[in-house]
């Protein structure tokens, strides 16, 4: 069978619920992380100014002049934006600014990014104080302009005195025709016009001053709580998930009953371990749910195989702590409850519990028969329930195996601690006392050890009618399921049940689910 998990929505509210503890300490942790680090930054201010650049061929058109460029408007633009963060531009702007810091440190507060669909360059300045990095963006900006516009109005002042001496060197020269004439008034047009753009050039103007911010740009408390708590949530759920697909526990119903293949007939809250139906103790009376799931697992008893009564049944548990107690004592309670002459028989003889349960003694008991030091009518005892379902009219047996009045439960301890009790439950003696008991009660509850942790179970097995497995959900672990299962299978085929225990706070609809559902198919 495949260990396909989560399959369903129910599948994966059943993990965020069971991970909710986890998620939300995950969560606060990251949100209260981003939350310090934030606080703990400086705070920063940014400022943008824009400027444009247009091409030199815009210039020349201007001037009346040829178009020479052949510089696409992303390439003007970092062009453009290389030289904002030149030296010549930053010593500018620390003498405008009066400013003490270095260079490196003034271009480590400046960024520029280029908009490749224009010639635009925003140059960004990041600084502690928010008038500082307004004005320090806008002399970057400024100097960047005026620097490019000096160097191009010097080029072009420099060219105009070239064709300058053109000029004198072909009017010295003494010719005196149509073509020198020409010429000469060429030169004189170039001239003008050099000099005109030796004034006038303007290759690149500010688009937008940077104003002060109003408010830092880091940090931002909430903002990055936010983050961080988003951040920590999506990582406490993957954590869950992570967490739970490697858990090997079987969690509810469903997965139980898929992997052992059997019927589910019976559940009981984690309230109910450790105590018993109808017997009064220290622990107080079972609540009236508690109660009514053992009404339910005893009359799904009744019907786990209809052509065939079941007399015996044994109630086993992969391992230790998993509720087989509880519900085998529980389940005979509400079997003599009922009106039936009920036996509960504790086969357990490594770790007894009944006796400290319902308030019995421990010996002589089923040990002591076994062993031969005690007789059958010496080890039974008589537990009165608190309440019950029998009629005033109910039957008891003349036999001393059955001595039980109305509304009391036949019990049979574990009895005096034995060295070999795998070897007592599998003697003729013990198959004898069983052949016996079954005759005489209407019902024999066996309670015996775990099925995975010794081999006395498994002598008992063969003997029986029924075997209910108790199965713990959110502790008995797929493999240790599949143990049982693979262990039953070896032996002789008698009809079998699960009962799931220990259902929490939160599993609960399993157990709803199944109360609505066995009272509706009545």
């Amino acid at each position: 069978m495949s260990d396909t998990r989560q399959g369903t929505l129910r599948d994966y509210l059943r993990v965020l619920r069971s991970g909710r503890t986890a998620i939300i300490a995950v969560t606060l942790v990251c949100a209260g992380i981003a939350a310090g680090m934030s606080l703990s930054q400086e705070t920063t201010y940014v400022a943008a100014a824009r400027v444009t650049f247009q091409e030199e061929n815009r210039s020349n058109a201007e001037a009346g002049l040829a178009a020479l460029s052949t510089q696409t408007a992303a390439q003007l633009a970092a062009e453009g934006a290389s030289t904002m963060l030149s030296n010549d531009v930053l010593n500018r702007a620390k003498r405008r600014l009066q400013s003490d810091l270095p260079i490196s440190e003034l271009r480590a507060m400046l960024a520029t990014s280029v908009d490749p669909s224009s010639t635009l360059v925003t140059v960004q300045a990041t600084a502690n104080e928010k008038t500082f990095a307004a004005a320090l963006a806008n002399e970057v900006a400024r100097g960047a302009v005026t620097i490019q516009k000096n160097t191009e109005r010097e080029r072009y002042a420099k060219t105009a005195e070239r064709v300058e001496r053109q000029y004198e060197d072909l009017r010295s020269s003494g010719k005196s025709d149509t073509r020198t004439d020409v010429a000469l008034a060429t030169l004189l047009d170039r001239i003008a016009t050099l000099r005109t753009l030796s004034v006038n050039a303007t290759p690149s103007r500010m688009a937008e001053t940077a104003s002060v911010p109003e408010s830092p740009a880091s940090p931002k408390p909430l903002r990055s709580t936010i983050f961080g708590g988003l951040i920590g949530l999506m990582l406490g759920i993957g954590l869950a998930f992570v967490r739970d697909s490697l858990d090997r526990r079987l969690r509810d119903s469903t997965e139980i009953q898929e992997t052992l293949d059997l019927p589910v007939v019976g559940m009981v809250r984690i309230e109910a371990l450790g105590n018993a139906a109808y017997v009064p103790n220290g622990r107080g009376p079972m609540t009236d749910q508690d109660v009514e799931s053992f009404r339910i697992l005893r009359t799904n008893l009744e019907f786990l195989d209809v052509d065939n009564p079941i007399k015996s049944v044994l109630v086993t548990s992969p391992l230790p702590e998993e509720g087989k107690s509880t519900v085998a004592a529980s389940l005979a309670a509400a079997n003599a409850a009922s009106g039936k002459r009920t036996l509960l028989v504790e086969c357990d003889l490594r770790r007894p519990s009944l006796p400290e349960r319902l308030s019995i003694n421990r010996s002589p008991g089923l040990s002591d028969y076994l062993a031969g030091q005690a007789s059958a009518s010496e080890i039974l005892q008589i537990v009165a329930l608190s309440e019950g379902e029998m009629p005033s009219n109910g039957r008891a047996s003349e036999t001393p195996q059955a001595t039980v009045a109305a509304g009391k439960l036949v019990v049979i301890a574990a009895g005096s601690q034995s060295v070999r009790p795998a070897e007592l439950l599998g003697s003729r003696r013990f198959r004898d006392f069983l052949e016996q008991v079954v005759a005489a009660y209407d019902t024999v509850v066996l309670d015996s050890p775990p099925l995975l942790s010794v081999s006395d179970t498994l002598e008992i097995v063969p003997l029986v009618d029924s075997v209910l497995l108790c199965i713990r959900a959110d502790q008995t672990t797929r493999d240790q399921a599949r143990a049982v299962k693979d262990a039953l299978a070896h032996l002789p085929e008698r009809t079998s049940g699960i009962v799931v225990t220990g259902l929490k706070p939160g599993r609960e609809h399993d157990y709803g689910y199944y109360s609505y559902a066995y009272y509706g198919e009545s």
